[in-house]
């Protein structure tokens, strides 16, 4: 039996050839066919949002720690020695918790004020037994009644208008006294003079009669001449005439000055008028010139009104001088004649009395002697009558002196007891004080909070200044600062609420914008916000994370807020353009450069080169640059 073979013929070089190449035309084929499926496969792949309008709600977000303010310091107004403390510094305590224990001593504070108390009324019963007082002033301070000051002013009053009246009694006594010795030295004198010289009125009256007799000649001689008169007259009317003319000269020039000056002056107003209601530069400046002019000669016609009007005032006195002389001259023309008629009579019957009086002789010495001792004795009874007047007034003006005096001592005596008598009283009420004070050996919490401080320990003493503890009130007296930017802080007010940012760890929360500062650290770009906060759950020192909400604003391109990129040149974003190529549309990532405006937690508002329907790159698969291919994440 033979044997058959299955074998394939083998392929010859040709075969092996064509195989090869249909091989390749197929895969070829095939790439062409699916190239831009497994090209966008591997590229990144991309998420975008159009570019829109848009409302921008920013939140201000910030973590500060927490200080406390105004803690209650807490005092006591005894020295006393602390036995132990009760509490720890941190401990919570309520009003009425032991903060130390006392020992069981009286304090110094409660010794030193009844020391002082009884000093105070050894000294009161010291000054009110005195001596200063009357038995009615002691009566009315031990009632405790006090003279009101009316009542004071009323006896001061009266003391003093005695006083006044009793001095004014006695300086008029005196001076009767000092005139009637005057008069008394006055009249001794002069008998004194004429006794001495007997022959002095003879010798007078011979050269009196000789006076007279020269002044009579000397009339009758004027009386002879009266042409001289006459042409003074003449002479002071031309100078009087030539006086009113210089003066209505005179007034006419100061009532020309007054009315350039009325004219300047309306003139001013005039341009400074049309200068406030003109609308152009050149028309202000015109009329503010005209009005400098104006001013100008209105200040130079002010200047020659007040030197015309000293001229003028000149004239007028020199026109009223030339009037009186004119005046008098004429005056002195129509009456010399009869002046000197009468001057004549006069002095010749002055001439006949002095010539009888001395024919008739002088007084006789003796008679002059025994008038003057007459005039003497009249003197000296009515200088003892003057005299006990003084004397009487001297007496009255020493008691009225002296009771002054005392009332003034009783009333500021008086004053400083009464003084004396409030000062014992506050002194028991502050031993009262001190004494209820004193009752019970510990130190409570006054307030609700958190000790903060405990200032002693035990064996230390307690003073009035220092606080024996420092407790910070529960929920009160707390604040917490962080810096903004100065944008931030402008959309802010002062009143404002934030709130926490983790809501959910507080029940009792409250935090109110207080204040909007400068950073000392970045006072041209940041603002402090410093918020005062309420709550039991905050402690001092404690991380608090505040937020704040600030006015929304419209804008006409906004973002994602992801979609914000950024780099050393500063912020920009990534938009898509679109190109055109055989196998379909290609995307390639663009970048823009960008001012954020405004942002919130989702939302960036911005600016730039933009017309406002592009697509910005909002997420990617991997990291992407400008200028890379890019694939949409909802085109396959």
């Amino acid at each position: 039996m033979s044997e058959v073979k299955n074998q394939r013929p083998k392929k010859s070089r040709k075969d092996i050839i064509k195989d090869i190449a249909i091989a390749f035309l197929t895969v070829l084929l095939l790439l062409t066919f699916f190239s831009n499926t497994i090209m966008n496969y591997s590229l990144p792949e991309v998420s975008i949002q159009q570019i829109q309008e848009g409302t921008i709600s920013p939140i201000i977000r910030g973590t500060g720690t927490v200080e406390a303010k105004d803690p209650y310091n807490v005092k006591v107004s005894q020295e006393r020695v602390i036995k132990s403390v009760a509490v720890s510094e941190g401990a919570q305590v309520k009003k009425g918790d032991i903060l130390y224990y006392l020992e069981d001593k009286e304090s110094t504070e409660l010794t030193e004020a009844r020391t002082k108390l009884e000093e105070l009324m050894q000294a009161y019963e010291t000054s009110l037994f005195s001596g200063d007082l009357s038995n009615e002033a002691i009566n009315r301070v031990r009632g405790g009644q006090t003279l009101t000051m009316d009542q004071i002013q009323a006896k001061l009053k009266s003391a003093t208008d005695r006083y006044d009246a009793a001095k004014l009694a006695d300086e008029n006594a005196q001076a009767a006294i000092d005139e009637q010795s005057q008069d008394q030295a006055y009249t001794a004198a002069q008998y004194n003079y004429d006794e001495a010289t007997p022959q002095y009125r003879d010798a007078d009256i011979t050269y009196r009669v000789t006076e007279i007799d020269q002044q009579l000649e000397a009339l009758k001689a004027d009386s002879s001449d009266s042409s001289s008169s006459d042409d003074a007259s003449s002479t002071e009317k031309e100078a009087y005439d030539k006086a009113v003319s210089y003066q209505e000269e005179k007034q006419k020039a100061y009532d020309e000055a007054l009315t350039a000056k009325t004219e300047y002056q309306t003139a001013k107003e005039t341009a400074e008028k049309n200068r406030d209601t003109a609308t152009s530069p050149e028309d202000k400046q015109k009329y503010q010139e005209a009005a400098n002019a104006a001013e100008a000669k209105y200040n130079n016609a002010d200047q020659a009104a007040a030197d015309a009007l000293g001229i003028l005032n000149s004239a007028k006195e020199a026109t009223k001088k030339a009037k009186k002389k004119y005046e008098k001259a004429k005056s002195n023309a129509a009456a010399s004649k009869s002046v000197n008629e009468e001057l004549i009579a006069a002095l010749e019957a002055e001439k006949n009395q002095l010539l009888l009086e001395q024919a008739n002789g002088t007084k006789d010495t003796s008679q002059i002697t025994t008038q003057a001792g007459q005039v003497d004795n009249d003197y000296q009874r009515k200088a003892a009558s003057l005299q006990d007047t003084k004397n009487k007034t001297a007496q009255e003006l020493e008691r009225a002196t002296t009771d002054r005096t005392e009332l003034l001592t009783e009333i500021a005596k008086e004053i400083e007891l009464d003084g004396q008598r409030d000062n014992i009283q506050e002194q028991k009420e502050t031993v009262e004080k001190l004494e209820k004070e004193a009752v019970g050996a510990t130190i409570e919490a006054p307030v609700d909070g958190t000790v903060t401080e405990l200032a002693l320990k035990a064996g230390e003493s307690t003073n009035a200044e220092n606080a024996v503890a420092v407790i910070q009130i529960d929920g009160k007296g707390m604040q917490t600062s962080f810096s903004v930017t100065m944008d931030q802080a402008k959309r802010l007010k002062v009143g404002d609420i934030a709130e926490p940012q983790n809501a959910w760890y507080y029940t009792d929360f409250k935090a109110t914008l207080k204040s909007i500062t400068a950073d000392q650290q970045n006072p041209n770009t940041k603002k402090v916000l410093t918020f005062l906060i309420e709550s039991t759950e905050v402690q001092n020192g404690q991380s608090v994370s505040l937020q704040i909400g600030q006015k929304s604003d419209t804008y006409d391109l906004t973002v994602p807020a992801g979609a914000i990129r950024e780099d050393n040149n500063g912020k920009f974003i990534l938009i898509v353009k679109s190109k055109s190529s055989p196998l379909g549309n290609r995307y390639i990532a663009s970048e823009v450069r960008v001012e954020v405006l405004g942002s919130d937690d989702t939302t960036a508002a911005i600016s730039g080169s933009l017309e406002g329907d592009e697509y910005v790159i909002t997420k990617s698969t991997m990291a992407i640059n400008a200028g890379d291919q890019v694939r949409l994440a909802n085109d396959q």
